[in-house]
This record gives C-alpha cells, structure tokens and sequence, in this order.
C-alpha cells in the first residue's frame, strides 16, 4: 500500500467516524421526553411524563402526555435546549437551564397598571381572574373600591427554566414527520 494509499484510507475513516459521531443536528426531527421546571421553586411548567403530571396535580384528563417530536432549530422548544440537543445521540439525557430573560422574560414593574374595575367583565372582577384588556392579556391581583390592579407579565416572568430530557430517537419515517408538524 502506498503513502497515498493510507492517506486516502485515513481520510475516509476520518468522515466515516464524523458522520458517525455528529449526532442531532439542525433541521433533524427528534422524538424527545421532558420536564421542565422552574429553577427557584421547583413548580412543573411543563412535561411529558403523565407521572410527573399528576404528581403536580395537573389536570391528565383532557391532555396528552407523551413524548413530542420537534425539529431542531425550528424554535418548538427553547434555543438553549435545541442548542444543547446539537452533537447528542439518541439515548442522551440531559439537562439544561435557561434564564429568565430567554425564557418568560423579566419581570418588569411598568406592566403591572391600575385601571378602572369597570373595564373588567364584571364576572372577572376577582383577584386571580385572567382577563384581556385593550388586546393585552393579565391577571387581576387586587380590585379595591373602582380601581384594580392588573399584572400583564407573564406568570412565569422573571423564572428561570431548567430542562430535563432524553433523547428517544430521530424519527425519520416521512408520515411520522408530516404529522408532527
């Protein structure tokens, strides 16, 4: 065999071992398990796991907890999971962290506003009712006299994420992508 001959056999197990080894990349469709919950206090924010669902007490009946299938780099779940989800193989499990800011947003003052109560539904005028005024949705912390007070932050403003996940498989079969979309 020559120089050549070995160099040519090199290059080849060279991309052989970097195709085997790139893993989930951009544009991959992944059947995906998760939980996500909110760093400080631990509350559920979202799962695949109807265990860990009803463990929260959230309500099973009228969803569907399964393993979802997501495209890579098509914003179906956070950037910095998506991110973290690069280079992985089928069976890796993680677990990532998104700050505040990337994931609700931080929680800003000057979106809690008094206004008048006779702007609320009357059958909303309750702390805790979410209601949508003016195209923008909130929830109503306190009503005193003809004023309440309305916080149009999200309700996990200012939370941080963390991500926990495994990798079930890339789904390739064309149906099975179809649907997930």
């Amino acid at each position: 065999m020559s120089d050549q001959d070995d160099a040519e056999t090199a290059a080849e197990e060279a991309d052989t071992e970097d195709t085997e080894t790139a893993g989930i990349q951009d544009g991959d469709f992944v059947r995906l398990a998760y939980t996500a919950r909110t760093v400080e206090d631990g509350d559920l924010v979202d799962t695949t796991d109807t265990e860990v669902a009803e463990e929260a007490d959230v309500d099973t009946e009228d969803q569907e907890f399964e393993p979802r299938t997501i495209v890579i780099g098509s914003n179906q779940i956070f950037e910095q999971v998506e991110q973290d989800l690069i280079g992985k193989d089928v069976g890796h499990e993680g677990s990532v962290v998104v700050p505040a800011a990337d994931a609700f947003g931080e929680y800003d003052e000057d979106d809690v506003r008094t206004i008048s109560a006779e702007r609320i539904p009357e059958d909303d005028r309750y702390p805790g009712a979410h209601v949508d005024i003016e195209g923008e949705h909130g929830h109503v912390t306190t009503i005193i006299g003809g004023r309440a007070r309305v916080d149009f932050n999200h309700p996990l403003a200012g939370e941080a994420v963390e991500y926990e996940y495994e990798i079930l498989a890339v789904v390739e079969d064309r149906l099975e992508k179809a649907q997930s979309l």
